[in-house]
């Protein structure tokens, strides 16, 4: 499908593609910016793209304004970047007034209830729209004709007046004509961003992109629009690294004013109307331990990756620990460091336990499908393992 041109020529949506620099509004920003423009019948009538720079905004900040004024602004999970745009805008000396705002991705509910995952190109696909592109272009047009799907009622759905009603409530906020004062410079980058992580870095190589996507899956509406945005910021190490955690089990300091990703974190939840997640971030965590165990994928590195994960996203590592545990029939001994403490939890092998039965099965040792690994066998495996290593 391609967007066909309209014939009345009268905009009445502003569809927007971004690229932004990250994730944190006070000192993160727009990119790069893509406007597709359609008439009430889901026509084009026009498109626009920029990179855009704090500094020389003043022109692109004129044309924008005759863009969006009184257009309802459609984006798929872009809340975050409308809202980035905006202070875009403010810093450049315009008054930016209310913004009546739609995302696909919440249309979607109504218009695809049985999808699990929701990304652009989930929806796309879906709705049968191809070709959705990564880059701010891409984005706006896939997006832009997922509209128009919705518009014509895709899977037999009469528009809904979200989609509809949007055009009205944009006339009520027409922009002003001209900047009220002079630019101001941008906020300098606070300096998490490029000093070296006391910890390493999680490169979720086991958590994969697939992994962290479907931990949104069994929620809806706002919801899942928060954790498809958290699960793609995750996968492209977006958010800066914890602290390192306290004894006890729980993260160092896990309040969103002291733990810089959950302060970003909250920001983005506050803007996709979801609240407080931290509810939200112990069911994300709980959905890819369930994973890990299922998969039998929760040995040493893998078990390493969700305490650092639950670190950032301020969940107690008694949320990762104890499942595992549950779910291992290995009896682990407990160890004690020189300062009394265990907080941190007892790796016995980098092996699962699927991993150490069949290894038991084939040297001899009879071992019942609901027995625990008794300790001695897995010694034995790691004795034969470091044996043939």
């Amino acid at each position: 499908m391609t967007l066909a041109r309209s014939e009345t020529g009268t905009p009445a949506y502003a569809v927007l593609g971004f690229t932004t620099s990250g994730l944190d509004l006070e000192n993160d920003t727009v990119r790069d910016l893509a406007v597709v423009r359609l008439d009430e019948a889901g026509g084009l009538v026009d498109e626009w793209g920029t990179t855009l720079d704090d500094g020389t905004f003043a022109d692109q900040g004129t044309h924008l304004r005759g863009l969006l004024s009184q257009m309802a602004v459609v984006t798929h999970n872009g809340r975050l970047g409308v809202e980035m745009l905006r202070r875009v805008m403010t810093r450049s000396g315009w008054d930016v007034p209310t913004i009546a705002q739609v995302t696909t991705l919440e249309a979607s509910f109504s218009y695809l209830p049985r999808l699990s995952r929701r990304r652009l190109v989930d929806c796309c696909t879906a709705a049968g729209v191809a070709g959705a592109g990564t880059d701010a272009n891409g984005q706006a047009r896939a997006t832009a004709e997922l509209l128009v799907r919705f518009i014509d009622g895709a899977g037999g759905v009469t528009p809904t007046h979200e989609l509809t009603g949007v055009t009205l409530r944009a006339w009520v906020y027409p922009w002003p004509e001209r900047p009220a004062r002079a630019a101001a410079p941008r906020p300098r980058p606070t300096f998490y961003r490029f000093v070296e992580p006391a910890t390493p870095t999680a490169s979720l190589r086991h958590l994969n992109e697939r992994q962290l996507a479907d931990g949104a899956a069994d929620t809806t509406g706002h919801e899942h629009a928060y954790l498809t945005m958290l699960a793609e910021a995750l996968a492209q190490e977006r958010l800066p690294q914890p602290e390192p955690p306290a004894r006890g089990g729980r993260t160092g300091r896990d309040e969103p004013a002291g733990n810089p990703a959950l302060r970003i974190l909250h920001e983005a939840a506050a803007l996709l109307r979801v609240g407080d997640p931290t509810e939200l971030h112990r069911a994300f965590i709980n959905t890819l331990i369930a994973q890990a165990i299922e998969e039998d994928r929760y040995a040493q590195e893998e078990r390493g990756e969700l305490f650092q994960l639950a670190s950032l996203l301020g969940v107690p590592w008694s949320v990762v620990l104890e499942p595992i545990v549950e779910a291992t029939p290995v009896d682990f001994p407990k160890v004690v460091d020189n300062t009394g403490s265990s907080a941190r939890p007892a790796v016995a092998t980098g092996a699962g336990p699927k991993a150490i039965r069949a290894w038991a099965a084939a040297n001899g040792y009879a071992i019942e499908p609901e027995e625990k690994i008794p300790w001695d066998v897995v010694r034995a495996f790691e004795e034969a393992r470091d044996a043939q290593n």
